[in-house]
């Protein structure tokens, strides 16, 4: 049995407005789908006779992210060249910080499906460049410069992680910080996020020979990389075996990694102070202010979730701030309308009702419109007056649902809708006495059973009251005075 020692590195690039030492436009939309070599200028493509100057969004952004990720601000840093030679690096080197990063001695807790919390302890985050892009067609390889010069953050993990199931959710955590701070839009698939992994077995606490797999961009590759890679050392080291030091790519069509090169050391790239560039020194006061503008973070909002809606699960709320938000509206507004109408379900309950409703039936409709935006649907109002007719036991959850259909396909509020389309519940005890009598006795068969002890053809007969009434009558009276006619 060997232990195995995963460390991540990850590829980050910053939400500004432009790159990171030039003025060239870094929204994502226009640097990253432009068409090849318009975004770009002498200081990106590296001429000479150019000089850089650091990009001070891109600075606070990175400070912001260090924060969320609980590490030490540097003071005083700087950059550094970092030297090595590739077709889409048009300046033959890359900025980027070597022994002064701007952040360091971080963490992040993650949550594991076994219902463990786990710390990942970060050795640094720092600022560098993104390179060009490669394009592969036609048996060519041409180069794109757009991307050169866009603010990446580069975040190195310690040798924390011991499984692919970890190294997920470390990264599925990172990438909803990064969205939340709105630092990165952290998207894999196009490339604004990438993983490395660093993987190595042993028998024993020293590490084995270390190997990179390189430009994961999923979820779904980082995991099964990691479950290939941990497999093929396993099956090396079995049988006495060496595992090179190198770096691999991970073959989806094959599900195997494939050997790129050997694995660069640090000196290799020959780094030294980038001199175009000052010491960037950073001030407590501007740490402080920047500390002031930070949204609330996932985990406090898990936690607060839990704790102020006693909801035991919110994670569709956290993954999908915009539904978590106009749930907080909705919850609101449903309050206001249990106030006024004397509702008698306490708070807990009414939030329980609307996240319920949220995140099923209103899920469903909201599947036929990908993309679609809840509140210009419905609005918080309406979905909070909704949640509390059903609080208040004026609506079956039969009509709910007709009510919460005919609400998302015409905008109008729940109450109009009940009372243009008849939906008013029946409350007049006579009539509901009297389905109860008919059901009673068209389905003979199942008040025998339901007197022999089948519990299950009882709740049948409560389903042929609602048939019968239409949704309309109260399931709770209706199974009272079922109860009573059946005498038991």
């Amino acid at each position: 049995m060997f232990k195995t020692t995963i460390g991540l590195e990850i590829h980050f690039e910053a939400k500004t407005r432009s790159k990171m030492f030039c003025s060239c436009p870094n929204e994502e939309w226009n640097a990253l789908e432009e068409k090849p070599n318009t975004n770009i200028c002498p200081i990106c493509t590296g001429q000479p006779g150019t000089l850089p100057v650091i990009n001070e969004e891109a600075i606070n952004k990175i400070i912001m992210t260090g924060l969320a990720l609980n590490c030490e601000i540097a003071l005083e840093s700087k950059f550094d060249r970092k030297n090595y030679f590739y077709p889409d690096l048009p300046k033959g080197y890359q900025i980027s910080q070597y022994d002064l990063p701007l952040c360091k001695n971080g963490y992040l807790d993650i949550a594991l499906d076994s219902g463990e919390t786990k710390r990942i302890r970060i050795n640094r985050v720092h600022m560098e460049e993104d390179t060009g892009k490669l394009c592969h067609a036609d048996g060519k390889t041409l180069v794109d410069f757009n991307r050169a010069g866009v603010p990446l953050m580069e975040l190195v993990t310690e040798p924390d992680i011991s499984s692919a199931e970890e190294a997920k959710k470390f990264c599925q955590e990172l990438q909803l910080i990064l969205k939340y701070l709105d630092v990165s839009g952290a998207n894999m698939e196009k490339g604004q996020m990438r993983c490395e992994v660093n993987i190595s077995l042993s028998k024993s606490d020293k590490l084995g020979t270390k190997v990179e797999i390189k430009n994961l961009n999923s979820f779904k590759t980082l995991e099964k990389s990691i479950e290939h890679e941990i497999k093929r050392q396993s099956e090396l080291l079995s049988k006495g075996e060496k595992v090179v030091q190198e770096t691999m790519g991970w073959d989806d069509a094959k599900g195997i990694t494939v050997s790129q090169r050997e694995k660069e050391s640090a000196h290799e790239y020959r780094y030294f102070p980038d001199p175009d560039l000052p010491p960037l020194v950073i001030t407590p006061e501007k740490i402080d202010l920047i500390k002031s503008r930070m949204p609330e973070l996932p985990d406090n909002k898990r936690k607060r979730f839990k704790e102020e809606y006693s909801l035991e699960d919110p994670e569709i709320f956290i993954r999908d701030p915009v539904l978590g938000e106009y749930f907080e509206k909705a919850v609101s507004e449903s309050y206001c309308w249990a106030e006024e109408t004397s509702c008698n379900k306490d708070k807990k309950e009414i939030a329980r009702i609307c996240a319920n409703y949220l995140t099923t039936d209103l899920q469903y409709l909201l599947k036929n419109e990908p993309g679609a935006v809840i509140e210009k649907k419905i609005t918080p109002e309406n979905f909070g007056e909704f949640v509390c007719l059903i609080a208040d036991d004026k609506i079956s959850s039969k009509i709910a649902k007709i009510v919460l259909e005919e609400m998302y396909n015409t905008g109008k509020d729940p109450s109009h809708i009940i009372e243009d389309r008849g939906l008013v519940e029946i409350k007049d005890e006579v009539e509901i006495e009297k389905i109860v009598k008919e059901v009673v006795e068209e389905n003979q068969k199942a008040v025998e059973d339901y007197k022999k002890g089948k519990e299950n053809s009882f709740t049948f007969l409560v389903g042929q009251v609602m048939a019968k009434s239409k949704g309309k009558a109260n399931p709770q009276k209706a199974g009272e005075m079922l109860k009573k006619e059946l005498g038991s």
